[in-house]
């Protein structure tokens, strides 16, 4: 379908606009710790670490990195241009809607799935970031499931 020749519901900008922040955000943060696994860069002590699973804070940072940073800018690029790729079509479990809006939910679902498991790991006291990005993963997860949005990903 030529989505181009659509109008955009403007829904859709706002998710963009959430999508690139994360994505922004994700890649600042999983550079950070992957330079510096100590986390002095970014003001975060190494014991906040005690009781999880990793010693420092470079696997953290690479899932950061990945699933916070690039994954998200890869949905906005989807959302944006629409590509018709085959590889994540095999990842998308609504085949009505292009890959790009079923990945958009994958991604709230991912933060959303982030900030829990960070909380459970570390424990109080939390951060008032955990509480942002918990709102930010709803927001992503309302936005992208939007009746405007879900139409203008729909396939006939």
């Amino acid at each position: 379908m030529n989505y181009a020749a659509l109008p955009k519901p403007f829904p859709l900008y706002i998710l963009l606009l959430l999508l690139l922040g994360l994505s922004a955000g994700g890649i600042f943060g999983g550079f950070m710790l992957t330079d510096d696994p100590t986390g002095n860069g970014l003001q975060m002590p190494l014991d906040a670490l005690e009781g999880t699973p990793s010693r420092d804070y470079l696997i953290p940072g690479v899932i950061l990195l990945f699933f916070n940073g690039l994954f998200p800018l890869l949905i906005a690029y989807g959302l944006i241009l629409q590509p018709e790729w085959r590889w994540p079509e095999a990842l998308n479990i609504y085949p009505d809607r292009h890959w790009a809006w079923t990945f958009s939910l994958y991604c709230g679902i991912t933060l959303a799935i982030w900030i829990n498991v960070q909380m459970l790991l570390l424990g109080p006291p939390y951060s008032p970031l955990q509480a942002v990005y918990s709102l930010w993963a709803t927001a992503i997860i309302i936005f992208t499931m939007w009746p405007g949005v879900m139409r203008y990903y729909s396939r006939p």
